[in-house]
């Protein structure tokens, strides 16, 4: 029967590659294995390449595949980009379509762009689209606005888009939120207006203000807003910063909101950022608020029950004495559970001690095991 010839042995390259990987010692692995492979990728990038194909799927080969496909890419790009579509399958991996379009848009756009077609529909045409728009837009936005609003593909015309838009309002960004209203929707809409109204709000807080309702209900309405916030009372004072957040039309964003407002305005003035907070009508808000401002007012605790017990109700006030309990149980909690020992209406007492003894845990274990065994609880 007709036998199997035998293997041919390795080469010294390739006996190197086998020893580095072979190290127990992860950053002399990486770093001995990288320096031989990338030698062997600039003068033999067959080898190279028979190598990477026999090596097993690691953080090892996605750099190995990245040092390889870069340096075929310099000498035959079209082939390059046929090893792309066959070896890199994994996210990090695809990574390289990056760094690739990134660079043929920076050296000759008109090299790079018939060789989108070469990229694989998916996450990796999304890198290699966005790094091409990126580096046009930055040298010749005009240009790239125009070619990215002719994409006839949604897959391709939306991050296209978006990613010069995202250019576009570094220098225009009402010019940015304009064309993203008319050209853009659903999350990529929402990300480009997010960045240009956060742009606008370092230079215009005012104009930014009048935009952050244009953004759909969620987290990312919520952080515009925040920094739209900081930004009027930075810039035009408390008054017009609080005055706007009364005008905004979710509940739950005007606490949110306030109370971001009311951290920043209590390292400058806390008697009226505490003050104001009293004279809040009741309600949720109201309460919300209390329980923000009793954590920010904790480091002086006995100043904080004080004005927590004028507040107009009793919610609010609730509010503010569990927060306090656990704000001065962080610097001494042995005297914020003996405190909180002292309130005599339940949840209220549960709650101020649950608190306070937490931190009493975190900080002092055995104290406070001590405490709790021999605690009338």
């Amino acid at each position: 029967a007709p036998t199997t010839p035998p293997a041919p042995p390795p080469t010294a390259a390739e006996a190197a590659l086998t020893t580095a990987l072979a190290s127990p010692d992860p950053q002399t692995r990486a770093r001995d294995f990288i320096q031989r492979f990338h030698a062997l990728a600039q003068s033999d990038p067959d080898a190279a390449l028979a190598f990477l194909r026999k090596m097993p799927r690691g953080q090892e080969f996605s750099q190995a595949l990245f040092i390889l496909l870069d340096t075929i890419s310099r000498r035959d790009l079209d082939r390059a980009l046929d090893l792309a579509a066959e070896l890199a399958v994994a996210r990090e991996d695809r990574a390289f379509y990056s760094a690739l379009f990134d660079r043929l848009a920076r050296e000759n756009i008109q090299t790079a762009l018939p060789r989108l077609e070469r990229v694989p529909a998916g996450e990796a045409r999304d890198y290699a689209l966005r790094a091409l728009s990126d580096a046009w837009a930055r040298t010749a936005p005009a240009a790239a606005l125009a070619w990215a609003q002719g994409l006839a593909d949604p897959a391709d015309r939306n991050p296209a888009l978006e990613t010069v838009l995202r250019n576009i309002s570094e220098r225009d960004p009402l010019e940015a939120i304009t064309l993203a209203e008319k050209h853009l929707t659903g999350p990529a809409l929402e990300r480009t207006l997010a960045i240009a109204i956060q742009r606008l709000t370092h230079t215009d807080p005012t104009a930014a203000s009048k935009l952050v309702t244009r953004l759909p209900p969620g987290d990312m309405q919520t952080m515009t807003a925040v920094n739209v916030a900081r930004a009027l009372s930075d810039q035009k004072g408390i008054d017009t910063a609080l005055a706007w957040i009364a005008a905004l039309p979710i509940e739950l964003l005007r606490w949110i909101v306030l109370n971001n407002v009311l951290t920043t305005w209590s390292q400058k003035d806390p008697l009226a950022a505490a003050r104001y907070v009293a004279e809040m009508p009741p309600g949720g808000g109201l309460d919300f608020a209390a329980q923000h401002m009793g954590l920010l007012l904790g480091s002086k605790p006995r100043d904080a029950i004080m004005w927590a017990e004028a507040l107009p109700t009793i919610t609010a006030r609730e509010a503010a004495f569990v927060s306090i309990a656990s704000a001065w149980a962080q610097r001494a909690p042995a005297e914020a559970v003996k405190w909180a020992m002292t309130l005599t209406t339940d949840p209220l007492r549960t709650n101020a001690l649950a608190g306070a003894f937490t931190y009493w845990r975190m900080i002092d274990q055995h104290g406070a095991h001590n405490w709790i065994e021999k605690a009338d609880l």
